[in-house]
C-alpha cells in the first residue's frame, strides 16, 4: 500500500510538472575581444597575438574560453540556456574551442556567427541548443558599401517545442563615438534591423522576436525608441535600475533586449547576471565593476567588461 500512494504521490508531482509552462532563455554578452591567438591577413587583429601589445597567449586565451563557458553555465539554474547570443568572437575556431575544449562540450549546443566584422575582425555569434531551437534558418543583415566595415547583425530562426518560430536577432551596434560618419553607419544598421522585422511580420501571424545584443548607447537612446516604436518592441531593460556596464563610475544598460509584443504576452521577463565572480571592487569610484580580462595592456585575468544579461518567457 505504501508503494503504491508512493508511486501515485510521484505521478502527481509529474503531471503538475507537465502542467506547468516550459520557460525558454535567451543570454546576451559582451565578451570582451574573444580573440583566438593566429595573425589573421584579412583584418587587424595583431594586438591579440603572441607577440602582438596584450601578449595574447594560447595559456590566456584558454583561460579566457574557460571563463566564458562558466558564464554560459551560469545563465540559468534550472538547464542550459537556450540561446546565447555573444559579441566580440573574432572566428569559427574561438566558437568551436569554446563548445568543445570547455565545459560547453557537454551542453549538445551548435551555433551560427556572422560572417562579416569591423576592421579587427570581431562578430556576433549566437549559440543555441537544437534540443529546444530548432535551427530553420539563419541570415546576416549588412550594411552596403560602408566606408569602413561594420560588425552584420546575424538572424537566427528556429522552431520552440511549442511549434512556435522565434527569430533571435543578434546585435553588435557601432558606437555613437566618431562623428557623424559613425551616426549615419548606426542608423543605417536599425534600419536594416526594422527592415528584416517588417518584412516577417508581413508573413507571420504570432512574430515572437527578440532583438539582444550591445547596443552601444543606454536604453533611452532615441535610435533604439523609434526602432521600438516601429516594430512595436519593447525594451525589457528601460527604466531598470543598475546597468551592466560602468564609464566612469556610472553604470548603464548598453547591454539590451528587446522583444516582440507576443513575447510580452508571454511573460517575457529579464534579469542582469551579477554573480560575485563576474565583478571585483571598484577603487577608484566605489561599489563594484565587472572584473574584466584586461586593465589597459595589462592581463587581468577577469572574464568581461560587460555584464550578461538574461530574458525567459513562457510556451
Amino acid at each position: 500500500m505504501r508503494r503504491l500512494l508512493c508511486l501515485a504521490a510521484l505521478c502527481a508531482c509529474a503531471l503538475a510538472a507537465l502542467a506547468q509552462p516550459s520557460r525558454f532563455s535567451v543570454l546576451t554578452y559582451n565578451t570582451e575581444n574573444a580573440f583566438d591567438t593566429i595573425p589573421s591577413a584579412a583584418y587587424d587583429d595583431a594586438e591579440y597575438t603572441p607577440q602582438g601589445e596584450r601578449r595574447w597567449t594560447r595559456w590566456r586565451y584558454m583561460r579566457k574560453l574557460g571563463r566564458l563557458a562558466q558564464v554560459v553555465l551560469a545563465a540559468d539554474t534550472v538547464h542550459p540556456v537556450d540561446v546565447a547570443v555573444l559579441q566580440e568572437v573574432e572566428s569559427d575556431s574561438v566558437v568551436a574551442d569554446l563548445l568543445r575544449r570547455t565545459p560547453l562540450a557537454s551542453v549538445p549546443y551548435e551555433y551560427v556567427l556572422a560572417e562579416q566584422g569591423d576592421a579587427r575582425g570581431i562578430r556576433v555569434a549566437i549559440l543555441y541548443s537544437p534540443l529546444t531551437f530548432s535551427l530553420l534558418e539563419h541570415r546576416c543583415l549588412r550594411v552596403a558599401e560602408a566606408a569602413d566595415p561594420t560588425r552584420d547583425v546575424v538572424v537566427a530562426t528556429g522552431r520552440l517545442a511549442s511549434g512556435d518560430t522565434l527569430d533571435v536577432y543578434g546585435v553588435h551596434l557601432p558606437s555613437r563615438l566618431g562623428g557623424a560618419a559613425a551616426s549615419g553607419l548606426r542608423r543605417k544598421v536599425l534600419a536594416l534591423v526594422q527592415g528584416d522585422l517588417d518584412s516577417v511580420a508581413r508573413h507571420r501571424q504570432n512574430h515572437l522576436a527578440v532583438v539582444a545584443g550591445d547596443m552601444n548607447a543606454d536604453a533611452g537612446d532615441s535610435g533604439i525608441g523609434r526602432l521600438c516604436g516601429a516594430c512595436g518592441l519593447t525594451n525589457l531593460t528601460k527604466g531598470l535600475p543598475g546597468g551592466s556596464y560602468k564609464y566612469r563610475g556610472r553604470w548603464s544598460w548598453i547591454d539590451q533586449m528587446l522583444v516582440s509584443a507576443p513575447l510580452l504576452q508571454q511573460n517575457a521577463s529579464i534579469r542582469l547576471l551579477n554573480l560575485p565572480f563576474l565583478q571585483e571592487n571598484d577603487d577608484t569610484y566605489g561599489g563594484r565593476k565587472p572584473f574584466r580580462t584586461y586593465l589597459g595592456p595589462i592581463f587581468h585575468g577577469g572574464y568581461s567588461d560587460h555584464l550578461p544579461v538574461v530574458m525567459s518567457f513562457s510556451y
